[in-house]
């Protein structure tokens, strides 16, 4: 039996195509639309999918077993936005995991999203609303804070720890052990060879402070 989902975001279509892959795998899915706040998308279509409206159909479908996926992942700040109106509606919210990817002695929380081609060793433990792009590994003993937002082609080296509401943009590589704190961010294909501080943006080869930031 398939469950009913709506996506919360009209953008991304590379998010159906996750759900295709899902369901030719074990038909899980049965998709209904989007959610947008957006009001000149509302009543539309995308995709040739119907945006059903915003915010305000949340507890509408909590009621009707509807769950809701969070695509509103351009920052982490506006990813635990969107995440902590869902969960207050009493919605529930899926993981959506590529069929292809081997989840065995890993942990991970609700709403994360894992795109193809990407990979998980052993014993990674990953928070809530994670997203994980194309083509990134997150090695043996990784731990992902909620919120986190990791961008396509990132190498995540052995027992690093990401914090909370951290962006790794596309590329960048986390060396063995390294601990990235809340709130960093570390720019597209950067390497990073030692810790980076809560609030810190790095960037470069070897990765070098840019910029600091006070978490919320």
């Amino acid at each position: 039996m398939t469950g009913k989902l709506a996506i919360y975001g009209a953008s991304h279509f590379m998010l159906l195509k996750q759900l295709d892959a899902i369901n030719q795998q074990t038909p899980t899915w049965d998709f209904i639309g989007f959610l947008d706040d957006a009001p000149e998308r509302q009543g539309q279509t995308y995709h040739g999918f119907p945006v059903l409206g915003g915010r305000e159909r949340l507890p509408d479908l909590a009621l009707k077993g509807i769950q809701v996926f969070n695509n509103v992942v351009s920052t982490p700040a506006s990813c635990e936005a969107v995440a902590n109106l869902i969960l207050a509606s009493g919605c529930q919210v899926p993981n959506l995991i590529h069929p292809t990817i081997d989840m065995t002695y890993t942990e991970i929380g609700c709403g994360c999203l894992l795109t193809e081609a990407c990979a998980v060793g052993a014993f990674a433990r990953l928070g809530n609303f994670v997203s994980v792009r194309l083509h990134s590994v997150l090695s043996h003993d990784v731990v992902v804070g909620d919120y986190t937002i990791v961008g396509p082609g990132v190498t995540v080296a052995g027992k690093a720890r990401i914090g909370r509401s951290c962006f790794i943009g596309a590329g960048a590589t986390i060396l063995p052990e390294i601990v990235i704190g809340d709130g960093a961010v570390v720019g597209a294909g950067a390497v990073v060879t030692r810790n980076v501080p809560p609030g810190m943006t790095v960037a470069g080869v070897p990765a070098r402070p840019l910029t600091s930031r006070e978490m919320p």
